[in-house]
């Protein structure tokens, strides 16, 4: 009796134990590291763009009740429908992927452009400067990018959360308004002493340095390692834009409404100075062929388990 429940019990843990390693094989598909292994940084090869790590899990997208009766009563001049399109507040899961640690630069969509044949777009007043973001890419042309370099665009989930730096925050760097120095290129006391812009909102006392768009990487990253999710340039993202998609959006990886007439962007750029625009929040709009002059521009996203 004793050899018979002593061969029962054997075979009951090997067989758990094949279960256990059937389902942690489907946790971690071949190819996929296990989060806990995966870089916190890496870079990919194709554009030699440096990549961060966002890990899988739920954040909270888009304005609460709470946050906008905060910003009604300090911002009395604020409108409750220029907030709509981005409640109710949800939570979103999200699996791991990798973010570009910068927008994409003019070096690097030159690049693009030799390889592929593609035309540069239209240079701005400022000129052609490697290391600055490019600038009057069209949606097309940025996603003719990411697929160049075996990346894609961010969904405006994956932008949010990636903006949101871990935590509730606000503001990319954090919840203050004005921003604190080195939080990014605004339309700053630079830009108002360069007489250029007669009748815009500048921030008063915040110096920047640039009139115009700065090198990528200038400013502080925020938690996740990641630079100038606020201001330089918009960045346009993957989704089609829908103006009451959070009402019933999945709950898990939502990539926007099947079709649209317009695109999202995110992260406003170098030429405001209203803290509206910049907030983690708002949902920027654009047809996906036009833009204003000079500010659009993007970086990408590498889905796990990747190239």
């Amino acid at each position: 009796m004793c050899t018979l429940i002593m061969t029962v019990l054997l075979l009951s843990c090997a067989l758990a134990g094949v279960l256990w390693a059937g389902l942690a094989k489907a946790a971690n598909p071949p190819g996929a590291a296990p989060a806990a292994e995966l870089p916190k940084t890496k870079t990919n090869e194709k554009d030699g763009a440096e990549m961060c790590l966002i890990p899988a899990g739920e954040f909270l997208m888009g304005t609460s009740e709470e946050e906008l009766a905060a910003w009604l009563k300090a911002h009395p001049e604020y409108k409750r429908e220029w907030f709509a399109n981005q409640m109710p507040q949800h939570t979103v899961y999200l699996d791991a992927y990798y973010m570009y640690k910068t927008e994409v630069t003019v070096a690097q969509y030159r690049k693009f452009c030799e390889a592929t044949g593609r035309a540069m777009p239209r240079e701005p007043d400022w000129k052609w400067q490697d290391t600055h973001p490019i600038v009057n890419v069209t949606w097309d042309d940025a996603q003719a990018y990411a697929t160049w370099a075996g990346a894609s665009l961010p969904t405006e989930a994956q932008w949010e959360k990636a903006a949101r730096g871990g935590d509730r925050r606000v503001f990319p760097w954090g919840d203050a308004w004005p921003p604190p120095n080195g939080a990014g290129n605004f339309a700053d006391e630079t830009c108002k002493a360069s007489g250029k812009f007669p009748g815009w909102t500048f921030i008063d006392g915040y110096t920047d340095g640039y009139v115009y768009t700065s090198p990528v990487g200038s400013f502080v990253a925020n938690p996740y390692g990641l630079h100038d999710l606020a201001g330089n340039v918009w960045e346009w993202c993957a989704d089609w834009y829908g103006e009451e998609y959070y009402k019933n959006a999945p709950a898990r990886n939502p990539a926007g409404p099947a079709t649209g007439t317009a695109r999202l962007v995110r992260g406003w750029s170098w030429d405001n100075g209203n803290p509206r625009y910049v907030r983690a929040a708002y949902r920027g709009i654009y047809h996906p062929a036009g833009g204003v002059d000079g500010v659009n521009g993007f970086r990408c996203v590498l889905r796990l388990p990747g190239p």
